[in-house]
C-alpha cells in the first residue's frame, strides 16, 4: 500500500538543549587557545593547555593542568598532591550539592608540597600569595597557618546577536529511504555566563590561589527561530533518527583567575530529529513552517536546573492536502538550536537549557466493511477514510555533562498542554467512515416518543467527546454530546405521519477537530387513531431510581391500556426526558432511570402517558 501526493503541513520551532556529550578528545576550534592530553586516568586528566589571555593583557601562555571530577574522589589521592590538598579537596567535594569540576594548575600544586617540605614558601607562591582570611568561613578548615581558604566567585559572560540560517538536507536507509530536510533561521539576542570559584589554600598564613572549580551556566535572552521541514520516503515500521547538523561558534573568552589561565567557549549546535510511529507501510512526503518566539532565563549545574522560559508557537503555513492510505502513521518532526557554553571544552564541563516545540502529525486511513452500520440496515457498509490531524506541545528541557559521559537530561523541566492546530479530511466529498451511526427504530408512531442514538464508528481512532446534531426533518433539531464508542440517546415525537429523512452530523469533537459528516436514514412515521392517557407518576426517585413502568402501572389499578401503541415521557415539570443528560428509558414498557448510572447519584422525577389503541 502506498501514500499518494501527501503533503502534510508540520514545522518546528526553539530548542536551547542539545543531546549528547562531546566526544572524548574534542577541543574548541579556536586560533587563540589549544589543549592536549599528557596523561589520564579514572576521573581525571592531566592536560597542556596554550593561547592568549586576549581578554586581559594579550600574553600568551603554557600551562599543565589537573583535570578531576568531583564524584570521582580517589581521584584525589592518585594524583602527587600535597596531603593537605587532597584532604581538602576531597572534604568540599563531599560537601558539595551538586558534581563539578576541579581545576588545578600543576606548578602551583608542586610549589606547595615544596614550600611544605622546605618549611617555607617558595619564591613562585610568594609572588602570588593574598593575605588570609580575618574569620574562617563556616565549612573551611583552618590549622593554625595551614588549612583552607574561602573560595571566591567569579564569573565572566558573552552577548551575541543571532541571525544564523538553516539549510540541510539527509538521506536515510535501515526502513526508511528518503531524505528529511530543514530550512529557515535564528534571530534574536542572548547572554551566555559561566560562574566559577576561585580555590585557595593556606599555608604559613597566606591564601594561595592554586585553581578553579565550575559552578554554574546560565544563558538568557530573546530569540525568534522561524523553521521549514520536509520529508521524502518510505518506511515499514516504528523508526526515529536524530542528527547534528550544525554548529556554529559564538566566540570565546581567554583570561587568567589570578595565575590559572581560563578558557570559555560558547556555540549553537543544531540538531534536526524525526520520530514515526506506524502501522503501515508507504511513502511519507510532508513539508510545513513554523515560528516559535520568547524568551528564557535558565541557570543549570552539572546536576541541578532552575529558571523560567515564555514561549509561544507562531501561526503555521498550512496547505491543501492529498493522499491514501489504509492503516495509520504518526509523525513528528523537529529542529534544535540550543545555545552551549562550556568550560575549556565540552568534552570537561558544560551545561544549557532551551525549550522544544514539537508538532505531532497523525495520518489515519481506512478501507472496508468492517466499520460498523450507520443507517441501520443490518448491513455493514463499505466505508474509507483518509485524514490528518495536527497538534503541537512545547517543552522546556535542560542538561549538563562532564568529563566525555553522558549527558543528565531534564526533559520536561515545564511544558504547554498538548494543543491542537487542525484536522483534514483528505477525500475529496468526505470520509465515508467518518459519518456517525445513527441508531434506533425505521418507524414508529405519531406523537410518540422515540429514542434514537449517535455515537461514532468502531474505527474511529480518537477518544475524545463528539458533538451531534440531529436533524429530524421537520425542522427541529436536537444536540447531544457523548464519548465517542458510545451510544449518546436523544428522544423525537412526530406530530405528523409519513416518511421523515432523519440526519445526524458529528459537528466536532472536544479536541478541536472539525468534523461535519452526515448519516441520513428515512424513518416511517404511521398514523394513529389511537388515544393518549393522563400523565402517571407514581414514583419518585428515592431507592434504586424512578420507574413508571406500563406493569406497574396495570398492578396498582391506574387507567391505562396493556398494548399501547406510543408512549412519552417527561420530567414531572414538564421538560423532554433527553434534555436532562441523565441516563433513561423510555419504550412501550415505560419508563425507567435509575439513580446509580447518573452522574450526581440520583434521578429527576418522571412521569410518563401512553397511546393506547
Amino acid at each position: 500500500m502506498s501514500w499518494k501526493n501527501l503533503a502534510l503541513c508540520l514545522g518546528t520551532g526553539l530548542v536551547f538543549v542539545t543531546g549528547g556529550a562531546a566526544s572524548a578528545q574534542e577541543v574548541p576550534d579556536d586560533k587563540y587557545y589549544a589543549e592536549k592530553v599528557l596523561a589520564e586516568g579514572e576521573g581525571w586528566q592531566l592536560k597542556n593547555i596554550s593561547g592568549y589571555a586576549v581578554d586581559d593583557d594579550g600574553r600568551y601562555y603554557s600551562q599543565d593542568i589537573y583535570n578531576i571530577k568531583s564524584t570521582a574522589r580517589e581521584a584525589f589521592y592518585q594524583l602527587p598532591l600535597h596531603p593537605y590538598l587532597q584532604e581538602e579537596l576531597s572534604a568540599s567535594a563531599a560537601q558539595s550539592l551538586d558534581e563539578t569540576i576541579f581545576v588545578l594548575d600543576k606548578k602551583i600544586v608542586d610549589e606547595i608540597a615544596l614550600s611544605y617540605e622546605k618549611g617555607e614558601l617558595t619564591e613562585a607562591l610568594k609572588a602570588i600569595a593574598e593575605p588570609a582570611d580575618e574569620t574562617a568561613p563556616k565549612g573551611v578548615h583552618k590549622m593554625g597557618p595551614f588549612g583552607s581558604c574561602s573560595d571566591q566567585t567569579f564569573s565572566r559572560s558573552k552577548s551575541f546577536n543571532l541571525n544564523t540560517p538553516i539549510s540541510t538536507s539527509h538521506n536515510f536507509g535501515s526502513g526508511f529511504s528518503g531524505t528529511l530536510s530543514a530550512t529557515g533561521n535564528i534571530n534574536g539576542s542572548a547572554t551566555g555566563e559561566v560562574v566559577l570559584k576561585i580555590r585557595r589554600h593556606k599555608i604559613f598564613w597566606v591564601c594561595v590561589p592554586y585553581g578553579v572549580s565550575f559552578q554554574h551556566a546560565r544563558a538568557w535572552g530573546n530569540v525568534s527561530v522561524a523553521n521549514g521541514s520536509q520529508v521524502n520516503g518510505t518506511l515499514n515500521y516504528n523508526w526515529s533518527w536524530s542528527g547534528q547538523i550544525a554548529k556554529p561558534s559564538l566566540g570565546s573568552l581567554n583570561f587568567f583567575i589570578g595565575p590559572v589561565p581560563v578558557h570559555i567557549g560558547f556555540n549553537l549546535p543544531i540538531n534536526l530529529g524525526l520520530e514515526v510511529a506506524a502501522s503501515v507501510t508507504g511513502t511519507v512526503n510532508y513539508n510545513g513552517n513554523q515560528t516559535a518566539t520568547g524568551a528564557f532565563d535558565y541557570t543549570c549545574t552539572l546536576s541541578s536546573c532552575g529558571g523560567w522560559a515564555n514561549y509561544n508557537l507562531g501561526t503555521n503555513s498550512l496547505q491543501p492536502l492529498t493522499g491514501s492510505v489504509s492503516g495509520r502513521i504518526q509523525p513528528t518532526v523537529w529542529v534544535q538550536v540550543a545555545v552551549r557554553a562550556y568550560l575549556y571544552s565540552e568534552w570537561l564541563a558544560y551545561a544549557q537549557v532551551g525549550v522544544r516545540p514539537h508538532l505531532y502529525g497523525d495520518l489515519w486511513g481506512y478501507y472496508g466493511n468492517a466499520c460498523g452500520d450507520a443507517d441501520g440496515n443490518g448491513i455493514n457498509e463499505t466505508v474509507s477514510a483518509l485524514t490528518f490531524n495536527l497538534d503541537w506541545r512545547l517543552f522546556v528541557t535542560a542538561q549538563a555533562a562532564a568529563f566525555g559521559g553522558n549527558p543528565t537530561q531534564w526533559n520536561n523541566l515545564w511544558s504547554t498542554p498538548r494543543r491542537h492546530i487542525k484536522f483534514w479530511d483528505l477525500i475529496n466529498g468526505g470520509s465515508s467512515a467518518i459519518r456517525p451511526i445513527l441508531g434506533g427504530p425505521a418507524s414508529t408512531n405519531v406523537n410518540t416518543s422515540t429514542g434514537y442514538t449517535a455515537k461514532m464508528r468502531p474505527c474511529w481512532p480518537y477518544g475524545d467527546n463528539v458533538n451531534y446534531r440531529f436533524n429530524w426533518g421537520d425542522s427541529t433539531l436536537s444536540n447531544v454530546s457523548g464519548a465517542p464508542q458510545t451510544a449518546t440517546a436523544a428522544g423525537k415525537a412526530w406530530s405528523s405521519s409519513g416518511a421523515k429523512t432523519v440526519q445526524l452530523t458529528a459537528l466536532s469533537d472536544s479536541w478541536g477537530r472539525q468534523l461535519n459528516a452526515t448519516t441520513s436514514r428515512s424513518v416511517q412515521v404511521n398514523g394513529s387513531t389511537g388515544t393518549w392517557t393522563g400523565w402517571f407518576n407514581r414514583d419518585l426517585p428515592g431507592g434504586n431510581g424512578d420507574y413508571e413502568t406500563l406493569s406497574d402501572l396495570i398492578a396498582g389499578g391506574y387507567q391505562v391500556c396493556s398494548n399501547p401503541i406510543g408512549v412519552e415521557c417527561q420530567t414531572a415539570s414538564g421538560a423532554p426526558y433527553t434534555s436532562t443528560g441523565e441516563v433513561y428509558s423510555c419504550t412501550l414498557a415505560g419508563g425507567t432511570c435509575t439513580n446509580s448510572q447518573q452522574p450526581d447519584g440520583i434521578c429527576q422525577d418522571y412521569r410518563v402517558r401512553f397511546l393506547c389503541p
